[in-house]
C-alpha cells in the first residue's frame, strides 16, 4: 500500500484555506449590499409557476400575508428567502436577502408587496415584478401596507444610538416624512377608502406604552398613555386598547366608545370584519373558566367560552363564524381545530397534523391560509363543513340577497318597512300584501308585527300589542299619528330613537305629506320617549341625493340608502357612484382594488367605466351565491344611476371596452322600469 507524502497534507490545508477566505469574502460582500447603493440579485431569485419546493420545509416563516381574494400568498422565512405563491401551491418568484427579512406583506389587492429587513433595507415591488423601488436606513422592524399600497409606514430602530422613526411612503418611493418615535410595538394602517386615512401605533416612552394616532401629513391627532393597541377595526373606525384586565374601544377620531373590565388579563381582541361594534376578546386564564369573551359596544357581553390557552382565532370574513387552533395543549405536531358560530356554538372540530403558528383570514368566504412552525404551509377549506352544517339544519337555509324587483300585481299592495340590522342601520325592505286602499295604516300594521323570519332583522317596535293608527287631513295635507302610550312612552334614548327613525322613515315612504303630528290620546307630544325632543310637526325623510350602499347582516345582504349630498362639498354622479363603489368594497367578496375610471352620461344613457378588477365577482359556472352577490353590486350600482339621473339606460365597460357577463348572471346593462322595490321579502 503506497503511502500518502507529509506534503499532500499541506496541500489540502492550503486548499482548505482558500476556500474558507473565499466564502468570508462572498458573505460580506453580499452583506455590505443592504448597506450600500449596490444590488445584488442573487442567482437563486426564480420567476415562473414552478411547483413550490420548500412546501415541507425546515424553514422558520417571519412573516405571512395574503391577498384580499386568497390568490397570491407571501411568506418570509429564516432563510432569508421571501416567497410568492398562488393558491395552487405554484411558486411565481422568491427573492433572496442579505439579511433577515422580518416583515413581508403584500397589499389586500394582490399587486404590491413590501419587505423590510434586519439590515434596513425597504424592497417594494409590483407583484408581477414590473415595478420597484429600494429605500436603505436603519433596521425595518415593523411595515403597515393600505390596500391598494398607495401608503407604505415603517417603523425603523438603531438600538446602538437608542434611536426610533416612523417613515411614511408613498408607492412611488417618495419620503413623505419622517418622526422620531419611541420604541414601536405594534402598527397600522388604516384604509384609503376613508375620508380621513390614519396610522395608529403603540411606542414605549420612558418605559411606558403610548397609543398614538397621526395623519397623512405626520401630525399627531391623539394619543392615550399606559395603554397598548390590540385591533384596528377593518376601515379604521374603532380601535380597541388594553391594559391589564381592562379593554376600551375608541372611534378614529379617539373618543372612547366602551370599556369594560375582564377576570383575566386581556391578550388578543379581534373586531368582527363586517359588525365593527362586537369584538372578540381572549387572554391566557387557569382552570377551567372561560376566556374567550364576545361583546357587543351597546348589548355587552353576548356569550363567553374556553378554549385552549395559547390558541389562535379568527373571523371568517362574512363575520359569522369563528375558527380556532391550538396545539399548546394539544397532542404533539397536531393541532385541533374548532369551528364556532357567531352564537358562540361549536358546529365542527378536526385534527390537522401539524403546529399552527399563523392562521390568516382575508376576503374569501371558506379560505384561510394556515402556517406551522416548520415552515409548512397550507389552505383550510370550511365549505364542506358549512355544507355539512347547513345540510343538519331543519328547514331551508335563508337566501342571501333578494334582488331589486319592478312592475306591480293588480291584487298586491307593495309597502315599505323600515327595521334595523346587526349594526343599527335602518334598513328598508319591501312587503307585499293583498290589496288596500288604506296603505299607511297596513304599514304601521306590518311594522308592528316586525320584520320576517330567518331576515338577521330586528324590530324596532318592542311590543306587538302597540297601537298606532294615522289619519290623513287632506285640506292642510297633514297627517297626524296616534300612538299608544306603550310606544310614545319607551325607556331609553337609544330604543326610543330607534322606534322614532322607524316610524317616521316608515310614514315618509307610505304617505305623500309635507307635515307629520305625532299624538297620543289626542294630544300632540313633546317627547318620544323619555329622553327624545320633538318639534312638530315633523317633516317627512327624504333623500336628495340617494347613495345605495350594499351592508350585511348575519348571513343576509341588503340594499342601505344614505344621502349622498354633504355639506360643504360638491356631490356630481359620479362621487354619488363612487360613494357606492366605496361601499361595495367592504363586502368580503368584493375586490379591494376595483374603481371607477370614469363616468360618461348623456342624455340617453349613462355608461360606469370600471377598471377589470370588477371580472373577480364574475367566475365562470356560478354558484347561486356567486350570482347573488353579483345582483347585489349591480343592483347598488344602477340604483344610484337612476335615482340621481333622468336617464332611462346604464350600463357598465371595463376598461373602456364593452363588456358581457358570463352566462348565469345580470346583464351589465340596465333600463330604469318604475316601480321598483328594494329589498322585497319572499
Amino acid at each position: 500500500m503506497k503511502q500518502i507524502q507529509p506534503y499532500y497534507y499541506i496541500v489540502v490545508l492550503a486548499c482548505i484555506f482558500v476556500l474558507g477566505g473565499l466564502i468570508h469574502f462572498s458573505i460580506q460582500l453580499f452583506l455590505a449590499a443592504e448597506s450600500t447603493d449596490i444590488t445584488i440579485d442573487p442567482q437563486t431569485d426564480r420567476h415562473g409557476e414552478d411547483l413550490y419546493d420548500f412546501w415541507f420545509s425546515s424553514a422558520e416563516i417571519y412573516d405571512l400575508s395574503v391577498d384580499h381574494a386568497l390568490n397570491r400568498i407571501l411568506f418570509s422565512a429564516d432563510n432569508n428567502v421571501v416567497s410568492l405563491i398562488n393558491r395552487e401551491r405554484r411558486l411565481n418568484w422568491e427573492k433572496v436577502f442579505a439579511t433577515a427579512p422580518k416583515q413581508a406583506k403584500i397589499s389586500s389587492c394582490g399587486n404590491y408587496a413590501v419587505i423590510g429587513t434586519e439590515g434596513g433595507r425597504l424592497y417594494f415591488t409590483s407583484t408581477d415584478l414590473e415595478f420597484q423601488w429600494d429605500d436603505d436606513g436603519n433596521a425595518v422592524d415593523l411595515v403597515a401596507l393600505s390596500p391598494n399600497a398607495n401608503w407604505i409606514a415603517v417603523a425603523r430602530s438603531q438600538l446602538e444610538h437608542e434611536s426610533y422613526h416612523l417613515d411614511f411612503f408613498n408607492r412611488f418611493g417618495d419620503l413623505k416624512w419622517s418622526i422620531e418615535t419611541g420604541p414601536i410595538k405594534n402598527l397600522y394602517l388604516t384604509s384609503e377608502y376613508l375620508e380621513q386615512v390614519n396610522i395608529y401605533y403603540t411606542s414605549l416612552e420612558d418605559g411606558e406604552p403610548v397609543v398614538t394616532a397621526v395623519n397623512l401629513e405626520g401630525k399627531e391627532l391623539w394619543s392615550y398613555e399606559d395603554q397598548t393597541l390590540a385591533a384596528v377595526s377593518k376601515y379604521g373606525s374603532r380601535l380597541a386598547t388594553v391594559k391589564g384586565n381592562r379593554v376600551s374601544i375608541y372611534d378614529s377620531l379617539g373618543y372612547s366608545m366602551w370599556s369594560e373590565n375582564l377576570p383575566f388579563e386581556a391578550n388578543t381582541v379581534r373586531f368582527n370584519p363586517q359588525n365593527y361594534n362586537r369584538a372578540l376578546v381572549y387572554g391566557s386564564r387557569e382552570g377551567s373558566d372561560e376566556n374567550l369573551f364576545y361583546f357587543d359596544l351597546a348589548d355587552g357581553l353576548l356569550w363567553m367560552k374556553r378554549i385552549a390557552d395559547g390558541s389562535l382565532f379568527s373571523f371568517t370574513a362574512d363575520g359569522q363564524y369563528i375558527v380556532t387552533s391550538s396545539w399548546r395543549h394539544y397532542k404533539e405536531d397536531y393541532t385541533q381545530m374548532m369551528l364556532v358560530d357567531r352564537d358562540g356554538l361549536e358546529l365542527n372540530s378536526w385534527e390537522i397534523a401539524m403546529r399552527v403558528e399563523h392562521l390568516v383570514f382575508a376576503g374569501h368566504p371558506y379560505l384561510a391560509a394556515i402556517c406551522s412552525e416548520d415552515g409548512y404551509i397550507d389552505l383550510i377549506d370550511l365549505n364542506p363543513l358549512l355544507k355539512e352544517e347547513n345540510g343538519n339544519n331543519n328547514g331551508r337555509e335563508a337566501q342571501i340577497y333578494y334582488p331589486v324587483t319592478t312592475g306591480i300585481r293588480a291584487e298586491e299592495t307593495n309597502l315599505t318597512l323600515y327595521f334595523v340590522d346587526e349594526n343599527n342601520k335602518m334598513i328598508p325592505v319591501t312587503r307585499s300584501i293583498s290589496y288596500t286602499e288604506d296603505v299607511l295604516n297596513e304599514a304601521l300594521k306590518e311594522l308592528v308585527r316586525g320584520p320576517a323570519r330567518d331576515s338577521s332583522l330586528f324590530r324596532t317596535v318592542p311590543n306587538k300589542d302597540i297601537f298606532i293608527e294615522a289619519e290623513h287631513n287632506a285640506e292642510e295635507d297633514t297627517l297626524i299619528v296616534d300612538l299608544s302610550p306603550e310606544l310614545a312612552e319607551l325607556g331609553g334614548l337609544t330604543q326610543s330613537k330607534t322606534a322614532f327613525d322607524s316610524l317616521l322613515m316608515t310614514i315618509s315612504k307610505n304617505a305623500d305629506v309635507d307635515q307629520i303630528y305625532l299624538a297620543m290620546d289626542g294630544e300632540y307630544i313633546g317627547t318620544f320617549g323619555e329622553e327624545l325632543e320633538l318639534n312638530q310637526p315633523l317633516k317627512p325623510v327624504k333623500w336628495s341625493m340617494p347613495v345605495y350602499v350594499p351592508v350585511m347582516s348575519g348571513g343576509r345582504y341588503y340594499l342601505f340608502v344614505e344621502e349622498g349630498a354633504v355639506e360643504d362639498e360638491y356631490s356630481d354622479l359620479q362621487n354619488l357612484v363612487k360613494r357606492s363603489l366605496h361601499g361595495c368594497r367592504s363586502l368580503p367578496f368584493v375586490p379591494t382594488n376595483i374603481d371607477l375610471l370614469e363616468l360618461n352620461k348623456t342624455a340617453e344613457q349613462v355608461q360606469l367605466n370600471l377598471n377589470s378588477a370588477l371580472r373577480a365577482i364574475f367566475p365562470e359556472n356560478p354558484t347561486e351565491r356567486e350570482q347573488l352577490q353579483a345582483s347585489l353590486v349591480l343592483d347598488a350600482l344602477f340604483m344610484t344611476v337612476f335615482e340621481n339621473s333622468r336617464t332611462q339606460r346604464a350600463e357598465i365597460l371595463i376598461d373602456g371596452e364593452h363588456w358581457a357577463t358570463p352566462d348565469g348572471y345580470p346583464s351589465a346593462s340596465r333600463f330604469y322600469r318604475q316601480p321598483n322595490f328594494i329589498n322585497p321579502e319572499q
